[in-house]
């Protein structure tokens, strides 16, 4: 009985490991945020509701390009406040990924302009984006 177990499990590994691989064509296009959560961080006072008012203005129906070519897009909503309008500066930047990691970097990677972790749960996609305590749930345009 163990022999059966150990020989399904070894003939089924690679197939578990596929499924769970993370890799370019699972981004590229063009996804929207839906909604902007905010982790809770340590040490750091809460933020206050102006700022996740603000903040959810700015990226709520904001939308994420991957491109094939390896060019990322940003495209803000008309109503985002100014202060957001200096992300379009990653524009036409390139864009890499870490599959092991799970996580896309904006720019090269040297400087990193923006370092996003992809969560997927329960079906749903979620970028963490890294070094701030934003959660976009994100949406894949069709």
């Amino acid at each position: 009985m163990n022999k059966i177990l150990i020989t399904m499990i070894w003939l089924a590994g690679p197939w578990l490991a596929i499924g769970q691989t993370f890799n370019r064509e699972q981004i590229v296009g063009a996804w929207t945020a839906r909604e902007v959560s905010f982790t809770k961080t340590t040490g750091q006072p809460p933020l206050d509701n102006v700022t996740v008012e603000k903040t959810k203005r700015g990226l709520i129906n904001s939308r994420f390009i991957f491109k094939h070519n390896g060019s990322f897009l940003l495209q803000l909503p008309a109503n985002a406040p100014t202060e957001f309008r200096e992300l379009e500066a990653m524009n036409n930047k390139m864009w890499h990924i870490r599959s092991k990691e799970r996580k896309v970097f904006v720019g090269s990677l040297d400087e990193d302009l923006m370092m996003i972790k992809v969560k997927i749960e329960n079906g749903s996609y979620y970028f963490l984006i890294q070094d701030t305590p934003l959660v976009l749930k994100m949406e894949r345009g069709r």
